[in-house]
């Protein structure tokens, strides 16, 4: 028999070992929530209304209030900065940003303190001079500057006839003036509203994206496909045979995912300035190229969930296959796929979400021309690169949802045992 515990001898609380468990792991979970937040909080997904060029010129104004004068039941945006302490219009104090319509001929700009600049932001809203309409085409005369761009979306509405209304392509530009199609045979019009839809809706409508969409989709389930086709016979062999030289395919099949992506987009292409001329012209800077830089990537990733789940499955089951008559192929498609279904799907998953996300390599083996090899990561960039950064965060929105659907959909499907 064992000796008795002495006398008030008290077993260790396992509840600060549990808590500090819950704190290094939560502090990582809180992190990726924080930034998933961060980009959906970030976007405004309310319409916009059409803007004016600035009237107060930044950092101009020094010394105390600034009056700025302004058309009485007119609608102006103010954006209040950090050394401003609101809006004064006659008996009215605004001290949030927004749209409001003036009730006086003048506004005061508030500073927080004297002597520090004014750095508000004070703009008219756009309004509508003239309709015409031209081969179903309507343009439209502002009476400000709208600083819109040809390509961008604007919502009409308010028009009072149908074929007008919704959200239209900006197919020209001007100074003053924006134009785009209706519906054929819509009427004339004599009035109407517009404004710009929140970024996702313009993302979605534009050309460029809903092509980077496409091209993103089936890039990436042609990659996962090939992916899959090389990482089973790799895994298996890899789980279940030893052999000369086995460390070094381990080492080689590792190298996709510690070498930086730029770098595995510059070795594919310097390796194919030894190809064939033929070769090297239709897959360079081609859609070709985007699916074979996301494989080299993708593939290895495949190949390693592939190998574990092999490891799992007992080689004994094969053997008594192998003992009842089954040849190595039949024992491995009647005996090993079958339990391998939960790995193959994670695989799958794996590779497919990492094709989407894959960028390096197809930035430099594939280019980012838009409409040709353009991908979601690369409109990313390019929005980014353009200055538009809600719609570089409307993009990065729709890759988020296309990984969480995916995800979803492959636990659902049974790929709980593997990541469980």
């Amino acid at each position: 028999m064992s000796d008795p515990a002495p006398p008030g001898y008290r077993t260790a609380s396992d509840k600060p070992f549990l808590v500090g468990l819950a704190v290094l792991g939560g502090s990582y979970l809180l992190i990726i929530g924080a930034m998933v937040l961060a980009d959906l909080v970030f976007l405004n997904y309310s319409d916009r209304p059409v803007l004016g060029p600035e009237m107060v010129k930044q950092g101009r104004y020094t010394g105390g209030e600034v009056t700025v004068s302004v058309e009485p039941s007119r609608g102006y945006f103010f954006r209040k900065g950090k050394n401003d302490a609101g809006l004064q219009l006659g008996e009215q104090h605004i001290a949030s940003d927004g749209l409001f319509r003036a009730a006086a001929g003048q506004a005061v700009l508030l500073p927080r303190a004297s002597g520090r600049p004014i750095t508000a932001s004070l703009r008219p809203e756009a309004r509508v001079l003239r309709i015409a309409v031209t081969n179903d085409v309507a343009t439209v005369t502002t009476d400000v500057a709208h600083g819109l761009l040809w390509g961008e979306f604007i919502r009409v509405s308010d028009a009072g006839g149908p074929g007008w209304d919704g959200v239209r392509e900006i197919t020209d530009t001007t100074t003053n003036q924006i134009s785009f199609a209706v519906a054929n045979g819509a009427p004339s019009a004599t009035k109407l509203s517009f404004s710009k839809p929140n970024p996702l809706v313009q993302a979605l409508r534009s050309r460029d994206i809903r092509f980077s969409i496409k091209l993103s989709l089936i890039s990436c389930t042609l990659t996962t496909l090939l992916s899959l086709w090389v990482a089973v016979p790799i895994g298996y062999l890899m789980s279940r045979f030893e052999f000369r030289g086995k460390p070094v395919i381990d080492t080689l099949l590792d190298i996709p995912i510690v070498l930086p992506p730029l770098v595995v987009g510059l070795s594919l292409l310097i390796l194919f300035r030894y190809m064939p001329e033929w070769l090297s012209d239709a897959v360079v800077y081609k859609w070709p190229a985007v699916v074979l830089a996301q494989f080299m990537v993708a593939c290895a990733f495949a190949v390693r969930t592939m190998r574990v789940t092999f490891d799992q499955i007992p080689q004994r089951f094969e053997q008594v296959a192998l003992t009842l008559g089954c040849n190595r192929r039949q024992a491995f498609w009647r005996v090993i796929m079958p339990q391998a279904r939960g790995g193959l799907l994670a695989a799958g998953t794996l590779a497919w979400a990492r094709a989407l996300g894959e960028f390096g390599p197809i930035l430099v083996f594939a280019g980012a021309t838009r409409q040709k090899t353009e991908v979601l990561p690369t409109s990313a960039f390019l929005e980014l690169q353009a200055g538009r950064t809600e719609g570089m965060l409307a993009v990065s929105l729709i890759m988020i949802a296309a990984a969480v659907v995916v995800f979803i959909t492959a636990r659902t499907l049974g790929m709980k045992r593997i990541f469980a």
